[in-house]
């Protein structure tokens, strides 16, 4: 079997979502091309300025290809897996795309100018460059999927995501029990991933400023780059008569964001909507409690070792969160079982059932 794999997702200097789902897989195929297949990474010929970026993710040959040119450098190759919802039209090669989320069909969560042009990619890669499997990363999605599209449900397979846990170790050494509540080392919950209305910063502020009117002496640090709606969420936190007690970190580095994970109380990601919840399990791993929502991916894939809340109400993330803050034996309970459900989510298998698409297209 001869290969292509797109890792146009990784030219970003920082990785999300996407780019760590990519940057894995991507890893876990290399060290298993000897023994199933020739890989070749390609990238978006359109992307030729950004192609240094790669710099930082990969350290293999890569090439460009065209996807708008049947035939051209795809000589040899018997399949093409897109990663990032995205495909060529070339006609003579096997194609896989990997599905993350349908959230441009979401109402309201994104901008409605980039919704409608994803709606429009979205529709084209499916009808247009014609995939042969269709990978997504939860069974959620993949719910979502065949619904809208139930045409396409005979080739559709849910694949669960990994965590890496040597980039989350929670250390051995050090019980996990909450902070103590001092002047000079405030507890903290954390929230990891884009500043954005579908995350739900917004209900996560007005939960945090339930709590502290509370008594709880407490902050929230807040880690993630600016998303859609991200001005308004920031003028709430700076409108908020708590707002000193919400601090913006931005991006930081695998070690930098296990320590945050270690050091927090909870992990507060009760998101609206999600096509998996990747940071769910990164928490979980790094030994940090999770609240998250009760519905959708989120439930999916935290299983029973998570607290769940209504997403929609801050009363109810409040409330949970005053568990983590006041019981103690619950929030280490809540460690040793995120930490074991964490580890049934591997990249090996990821990779092993990726493979086992590729083999039945291609024998």
């Amino acid at each position: 079997m001869k290969l292509l794999f797109d890792v146009t997702p990784l030219m970003r200097r920082s990785l999300t979502g996407v780019g760590v789902y990519t940057a894995n897989l991507l890893q876990g195929l290399l060290q298993r091309q000897q023994e199933d297949f020739r890989l070749l990474p390609t990238w978006k010929a359109s992307r030729f300025r950004q192609r240094r970026l790669l710099r930082h993710h990969l350290s293999v040959r890569t090439s460009p290809y065209l996807p708008f040119i049947s035939d051209l450098n795809i000589q040899g190759y018997d399949l093409f897996h897109g990663p990032d919802f995205k495909l060529p039209r070339h006609g003579r090669l096997k194609k896989v795309v990997t599905v993350h989320d349908l959230g441009v069909y979401q109402e309201g969560l994104l901008d409605e100018r980039f919704a409608a042009e994803g709606r429009v990619k979205f529709e084209t890669m499916l009808f247009g460059c014609r995939p042969d499997r269709i990978i997504t990363v939860s069974k959620f999605t993949r719910n979502q999927l065949i619904e809208r599209f139930p045409q396409f449900e005979a080739i559709t397979h849910a694949i669960p995501l990994g965590v890496n846990s040597r980039l989350f170790p929670a250390d051995a050494n050090t019980p996990s029990p909450a902070p103590s509540f001092t002047p000079d080392a405030r507890p903290y919950l954390l929230f990891v991933g884009a500043v954005e209305r579908r995350k739900n910063l917004r209900n996560i502020i007005k939960a945090t400023e339930l709590l502290i009117e509370r008594g709880n002496n407490l902050e929230l640090k807040i880690v993630g780059g600016d998303g859609y709606d991200a001005q308004a969420i920031n003028q709430q936190i700076r409108e908020s008569r708590h707002g000193q007690r919400m601090v913006r970190i931005g991006f930081v580095s695998n070690g930098e964001l296990s320590q945050l994970y270690q050091g927090a109380v909870g992990f507060l990601y009760p998101s609206l909507y999600e096509g998996f919840g990747l940071p769910i399990l990164e928490a979980m791993s790094a030994g940090c409690p999770v609240i998250t929502s009760n519905c959708g991916a989120m439930l999916e894939v935290s299983g029973r070792a998570a607290l769940h809340a209504d997403p929609n109400s801050p009363e109810s993330i409040a409330a949970q969160a005053e568990v983590l803050l006041q019981q103690s034996e619950v929030r280490e309970n809540l460690v040793t079982a995120g930490k074991a459900h964490a580890a049934g989510f591997g990249w090996e298998r990821c990779v092993a059932e990726t493979v086992r698409v590729y083999q039945e297209l291609v024998g």
